[in-house]
């Protein structure tokens, strides 16, 4: 998917649904993984300091005033998120709707689903547009089972 059609798709997806992006999918905004800065500055809450230039320049694209954008992912790529990680993202997401960005590259499934979960359970995904990014075929057949009913992947 390049970044034109992620755009577009965030512009008609609404609010409660998830977008999924495989990973074979990748386009144009996985270009400006690896590079270190500092997010915070900026207003994009993420669980590390790696770029998320391509998610701002997204987000000054098509979120409104009333949004916030969230980046989640490990700060460390060896050490899997908890409870606490997920409890932290959310209690970044202070505007009335949200943009998520979720990295599942590196999430297992339990992660993806305690995050979902997560959200769920704090009333926050019926005002999310929430999308999970390179998401491995195998972990997208294992979440679609295993959430049907819970969530429309």
């Amino acid at each position: 998917m390049e970044l034109n059609d992620l755009k577009d798709s965030l512009k008609t997806l609404k609010y409660g649904e998830i977008a999924v992006v495989a990973m074979i999918d990748r386009g144009a905004y996985a270009e400006a993984e690896d590079a270190i800065v500092d997010d915070a500055a900026d207003g994009v809450t993420g669980g590390s300091k790696m770029d998320t230039s391509i998610f701002k320049t997204l987000a000054a694209d098509i979120k409104n005033e009333e949004e916030d954008l969230t980046v989640v992912r490990r700060s460390d790529i060896d050490i899997a998120m908890t409870q606490d990680d997920f409890d932290w993202f959310i209690n970044q997401m202070s505007a009335k709707k949200h943009i998520v960005f979720l990295e599942c590259l590196y999430l297992g499934t339990t992660e993806i689903k305690g995050f979902l979960n997560s959200l769920k359970s704090k009333k926050l995904l019926d005002n999310s547009k929430l999308v999970l990014l390179d998401l491995p075929q195998l972990e997208y057949m294992m979440l679609k089972d295993s959430l049907a009913g819970q969530f429309n992947l």
